[in-house]
């Protein structure tokens, strides 16, 4: 399946190109935003290569990460992307995460594609659940995520070492007649 393009009011959600890899290198390796990103890319190259991984995958293919950009919708600027982990096809359920470059925080844009893309995966995809992992330090990314509706399923006390430390994890997520709701 071709990725989708979603779009909001002010957003366009679709798959990132090559010519976003500088863009892509330069949020997602500031130290405000990697801090807590499992991926981080150490030069322009990475970041390049993985957006050329990402062309070869079906959207929507069981277990495989998929990124979609998200982008300004008058300007087509990236400003962060979101992550889908599609779990296996019985399970109908998708894991996701979101980035937002620091230039464009506390401006929407994280609550208004994350929910945008909620609404096309339970709508569209017909998807059971979808969940979310993070660290509750990050406490922007638990208020939205909360504010989206999603519900905290567990915290999980130094459950996985992350860049050299045991971190503790936060798992929240939202059935499909719960997003309805």
């Amino acid at each position: 399946m071709k990725s989708p393009t979603i779009t909001t009011d002010r957003l366009l959600l679709d798959a990132l190109a090559e010519t976003d890899a500088p863009a892509l290198f330069q949020y997602r390796s500031a130290p405000e935003v990697c801090r807590f990103q499992s991926w981080e890319p150490e030069s322009m190259d990475d970041a390049l290569e993985f957006i050329k991984k990402q062309e070869g995958l079906d959207f929507g293919a069981p277990d495989t990460w998929f990124q979609l950009g998200v982008r300004l919708r008058d300007c087509g600027t990236l400003v962060g992307d979101i992550g889908l982990h599609f779990l296996p096809p019985k399970a109908r359920q998708v894991e996701i995460g979101f980035t937002i470059s620091p230039h464009h925080q506390r401006q929407g844009f994280a609550r208004e594609a994350t929910a945008a893309l909620l609404q096309y995966l339970f709508e569209t995809m017909d998807k059971h659940r979808v969940m979310a992992s993070g660290d509750p330090r990050n406490a922007p990314s638990v208020v939205l995520l909360n504010k989206l509706g999603m519900r905290q399923e567990g915290h999980f006390i130094k459950s996985y070492w992350f860049k050299g430390q045991w971190a503790d994890d936060m798992v929240f997520a939202i059935l499909k007649e719960e997003w309805r709701a």
